[in-house]
């Protein structure tokens, strides 16, 4: 399977829980599906086919932080509401509220795409942001690789969807954006899905190691693919799931 490997680094990036308006801002270990869709749409200029778009990642980063950001909340003024006490009717009031916000630190974002997508990463539409549009990143690399079929495989720092829970013991369940459409409906789709740091290791004995990937039955693998040109020490290939966000 060919494919346009696309790796981007960012000082600092944060993937904001959706279900938060107020207070603390949590981030998400990594980006939501629908992210990564728009991040792509930002590198073509377009919104990419959401019934064919498909990706791979690997996503690391060095520490997560936490720091003060002031929101300034703009809305409509009330009737009584005046810029002096002589002056007119102000037509909108604001306020400021102090908002605990989680980042990720030195974040880098491994991407598995469509080789039509390589060349926007090249030559990006618009400029290259990681979550927030203040999120400022780089693109590191882009180049083509061909995926295979694993034998085995090491698959760590990944989403996994959620059907492969009784195969893997490790990583957090987490509901994420699948995909949001275009403007101006923007409806939102959800699936749960297994946020995995640790590893776990396709084809290994599980006498011989706790990390082994677990095979049960109705549970098929055939978005299971490998980057041989990324090996472990122990001779693992990293392992890509490809996901799509419809259907």
């Amino acid at each position: 399977m060919r494919a346009a490997r696309v790796t981007i680094h960012a000082p600092v990036t944060s993937f904001r829980y959706p279900f938060f308006v107020t207070g603390t801002q949590p981030t998400f270990d990594f980006p939501p599906p629908s992210t990564i869709h728009g991040h792509c749409a930002s590198a073509l200029g377009e919104w990419p086919d959401p019934q064919t778009f498909i990706f791979g990642l690997h996503f690391t980063y060095r520490s997560k932080l936490r720091d003060l950001e002031h929101q300034h909340v703009i809305q409509r003024a009330g009737p009584r509401e005046r810029v002096s006490p002589d002056g007119p009717t102000a037509s909108v009031s604001g306020s400021v509220q102090p908002v605990v916000r989680e980042a990720l630190f030195d974040a880098r974002l491994t991407l598995y795409l469509d080789p039509s997508l390589g060349g926007a990463f090249r030559r990006p539409a618009y400029v290259v942001t990681l979550g927030r549009s203040q999120d400022l990143a780089e693109v590191v690399a882009v180049e083509d690789v061909t995926l295979e079929r694993p034998k085995r495989a090491r698959l760590e720092h990944t989403l996994l969807p959620q059907r492969l829970r009784p195969c893997v013991r490790f990583g957090t369940t987490v509901l994420l954006t699948r995909h949001i459409s275009e403007p101006p409906a923007r409806a939102a789709s959800f699936a749960q899905y297994i946020a995995l740091h640790e590893p776990v290791l396709v084809g290994a004995d599980p006498a011989e190691t706790t990390r082994a990937f677990c095979r049960v039955d109705g549970v098929d693998l055939d978005d299971l693919w490998v980057d041989p040109t990324v090996v472990d020490d122990d001779g693992f290939p990293r392992g890509v799931w490809i996901h799509r966000i419809t259907g």
